[in-house]
């Protein structure tokens, strides 16, 4: 199968073999290729043992999930039974075990009639739903009764995806379907100068709100509303606290474990925690930092072309987009002895919110948010939780929930702090304070904002965005402030630069001369509050 994210292909290609032996056992053997080095794994299961399926993936713990009644394993018993469904064109319900996601599903059916397809004139049309762990997705099905099912069409975040067998001639396009299932889950926002340096903001949920968790972070609201907000600071307790020795105990053991996405007790790891040159006796909160940043540093190579690739992958070969910088980062953690886990939803960026995977830490009693694609910690406030997952397989991860939710809901920015979306910015001569109180001043500077569009000197445009990565930097020309040493870089052919303030803050300017680009390192202050 191959997808299209964003203008880059992404293939994907899925093996499954079955054997039974003699006496009834079977032996199934699976390989998922979603990025270079595939998913692999091996189970069993024995009549004499009917309830136990023994699953042993390759790079994870070996474990045993339960037998549903009536579910079916061997693939030709689900085979007749849909065969004798068409033929009696009565409801049938099958519940499989999907190996490479290692969850169980359901699949529920219901005939509409007699539907014809080219060379199976006997096709029955079917619809219902299929199930699988906690998402469920509308399914259409042709079945023949001499020849069993023939085709499949089911949807993931408002795409259709259609699989059917090879006889059949291509379908025809639809209206729609040049746009991407990513494409798809993106999202506009009102453009805002600050966003990424609000500390609490609020939303309004418009069409089929998802449920969604509760945190410090994340806070329901009457009538549709969530307010987010940037993680506290650590308190002293917090800051000091030390990572995990020695055996973990209670809910943090399976937040450092290993599991085949996040195997980190491969040897391969030990290199990268030799160039983390990490002194000893770090507590929890500056692991999680530092690991955020180096993590953020390592993926040189931040594209789209890979579909989900493991933590040793992404060790061995550092390139991805958020998904392989949250599933490091979750790995080096755990080796560390900070639990770890992984958050799947939505994040804004400029004036799009789109689907996004980021990192959660134990810090005492809470989790605190850390996003090592953008290397924040902690994490911007500007995004919505849909749940977590501890990675100890596919299944956990949650993207399919994430599409589906994210497509039958818009979100709305109402408020940043006390203030409507957009009036917190305030204007001061030559000085601009953010509704979080970071300030910006040029001496003699006149700043001007009209429609969430920030301009210095009616020239420059400016914006806070995150740690640019290398791909953006490439070509530029790394200068410095001639009194203040402050480091930018500058690209000639765009006329952009990008200022580091501290403290995990950026500042892109466009628009800029070499000239001027000096002078703004030089004479742009930015304290980190209003006080």
């Amino acid at each position: 199968m191959s997808i299209s994210r964003l203008g880059q292909e992404i293939r994907q290609e899925v093996d499954q073999t079955a054997r039974r032996a003699a006496d009834g056992s079977l032996t199934f053997t699976w390989r998922l290729q979603l990025s270079k080095e595939p998913f692999e794994g091996r189970a069993e299961w024995s009549p004499a043992n009917p309830g136990s399926l023994s699953l042993q993936p390759l790079n994870g713990a070996a474990l045993r999930t339960q037998v549903p009644a009536g579910a079916l394993l061997w693939p030709e018993e689900l085979d007749a039974r849909l065969i004798e469904a068409a033929r009696l064109r009565r409801p049938v319900q099958a519940i499989t075990f999907s190996f490479p996601v290692q969850q169980w599903s359901t699949l529920t059916l219901a005939p509409v009639g007699p539907d014809p397809l080219p060379g199976f004139p006997d096709a029955v049309h079917f619809t219902g739903q299929e199930t699988q762990g906690d998402s469920s997705a509308p399914v259409e099905a042709w079945i023949s009764p001499s020849a069993g099912e023939l085709r499949q069409r089911t949807e993931l975040g408002g795409l259709a995806i259609l699989m059917q067998r090879a006889e059949l001639p291509p379908p025809k396009a639809r209206v729609g379907d040049a746009e991407g299932f990513f494409e798809r889950t993106l999202q506009s926002l009102p453009p805002h100068p600050f966003q990424l340096w609000l500390r609490n903001l609020t939303l309004r949920a418009e069409g089929s709100v998802p449920t969604l968790p509760e945190d410090a972070q994340q806070m329901r609201l009457p009538e549709g509303r969530w307010r987010l907000a940037r993680a506290a600071d650590p308190s002293a307790a917090e800051a000091a606290q030390l990572p995990v020795a020695g055996t973990p105990k209670g809910e943090e053991a399976r937040y450092l474990a290993p599991s085949p996405l996040v195997p980190f007790r491969d040897p391969a790891f030990d290199g990268l925690l030799r160039r983390l040159a990490l002194p000893p006796g770090l507590p929890r909160w500056e692991l999680a930092k530092r690991v955020t940043t180096f993590v953020f540093d390592w993926i040189t190579d931040k594209d789209f072309t890979v579909g989900f690739a493991s933590a040793l992958e992404v060790c061995r070969t550092p390139r991805g987009d958020c998904t392989e910088h949250g599933v490091l980062a979750v790995a080096l953690l755990r080796r560390l002895g900070v639990p770890a886990r992984g958050v799947t939803g939505w994040v804004g960026l400029g004036d799009t919110l789109g689907l996004h995977f980021w990192v959660e830490v134990k810090l005492g009693d809470r989790w605190v948010p850390v996003d090592p694609t953008f290397d924040q910690a902690p994490a911007s406030a500007l995004r919505i939780k849909l749940g977590d997952t501890d990675l100890a397989d596919l299944g956990s991860v949650g993207w399919e929930g994430a599409a589906l939710a994210f497509s039958g809901v818009r979100w709305i920015p109402e408020r940043e702090g006390t203030a409507s979306w957009g009036a917190g910015t305030r204007i001061e001569g030559d000085q601009v304070t953010a509704s979080g109180g970071h300030r910006l001043r040029l001496p003699g500077g006149r700043w001007h904002l009209e429609r969430g569009r920030l301009t210095l000197n009616r020239t420059w445009a400016v914006e806070a965005v995150p740690h640019p990565g290398q791909a953006q930097l490439k070509g530029n020309r790394r200068l410095a402030g001639p009194r203040t040493f402050r480091e930018g870089w500058w690209d000639p052919a765009s006329r952009r630069l990008w200022m580091d303030l501290g403290q995990g803050r950026w500042l892109r300017l466009d628009g800029v001369s070499e000239v001027a680009a000096y002078q703004l390192l030089d004479q742009l202050m930015a304290p980190t509050s209003s006080s």
